[in-house]
């Protein structure tokens, strides 16, 4: 997470805010470790927080006033200049997709995601973070656990079992349904949207050779690019 953010503070230029959702265990020290640019949310402990930081997400609007909102979790880090524009394309959030019927056997969040929404999910809608979604995507996909499921969606998602259930694959696949005009849609293996990230895996830990490399990418430049703010564009990021 402190590379992470360092990372924002040295790339990232235009946003509004930056938030950090961790759960109340463990708030103290993540409070001391954000610095005092960051605002900092409390969440609720979950038995399998895996799933607790994925219903965080998709309560993502109750946590901030912002019109569009870029997820970044804690093993994503920026590696160049970015302003809110890098994240729409004609004004339009961009989201890459990969066909299902590409993807190897090991699709785990596939069954979920289709048993969630009651229909069959054609394409995997996490391949290039971070991903943004306007803030009225949030309360449509949280009704939709009311109708099709009876529970509020913050129950629904921690009464799953393990890796039971995908944020980003679900606010993908209903935007696609739902709302497929307003996002800038892109494939995988052409997609001509800029690589703003690098995407590691936080319980794979940090070795040596990771850790000379994340130092690195938070030097970033002597003079950061700076761009013009938008003050309807916010970063959140979910602390793993």
């Amino acid at each position: 997470m402190r590379y992470a953010l360092a990372a924002i503070g040295t790339w990232c230029h235009g946003f509004a805010e930056v938030v950090v959702i961790t759960p109340r265990t463990g708030s103290a020290a993540v409070r001391r470790a954000i610095g005092g640019d960051v605002r900092l949310e409390i969440c609720p402990d979950y038995r399998d927080d895996y799933l607790g930081q994925q219903v965080s997400k998709v309560y993502a609007d109750e946590f901030t006033a912002a019109d569009l909102i870029c997820h970044v979790d804690s093993d994503v880090i920026f590696t160049r200049p970015v302003s809110p524009a890098d994240l729409l394309d004609g004004g339009r959030p961009w989201i890459v997709r990969r066909p299902v019927s590409q993807l190897g056997r090991h699709r785990p969040w596939l069954a979920p995601t289709e048993e969630f929404l009651g229909r069959s999910v054609a394409y995997d809608f996490m391949q290039q973070p971070p991903f943004t979604y306007p803030r009225r995507l949030y309360p449509e996909v949280r009704a939709l656990s009311l109708e099709r499921h009876g529970i509020p969606l913050d129950r629904y998602v921690a009464g799953r079992p393990p890796r039971g259930f995908s944020e980003f694959n679900v606010l993908g696949a209903h935007a696609y349904a739902t709302h497929r005009t307003e996002f800038a849609w892109y494939d995988a293996d052409t997609a001509q949207v800029p690589r703003l990230c690098r995407w590691y895996w936080s319980r794979g830990g940090i070795d040596a050779d990771v850790r000379r490399e994340l130092e690195g990418i938070v030097g970033g430049p002597t003079e950061p690019t700076r761009s013009p703010s938008d003050a309807r564009t916010r970063s959140a990021h979910p602390s793993a």
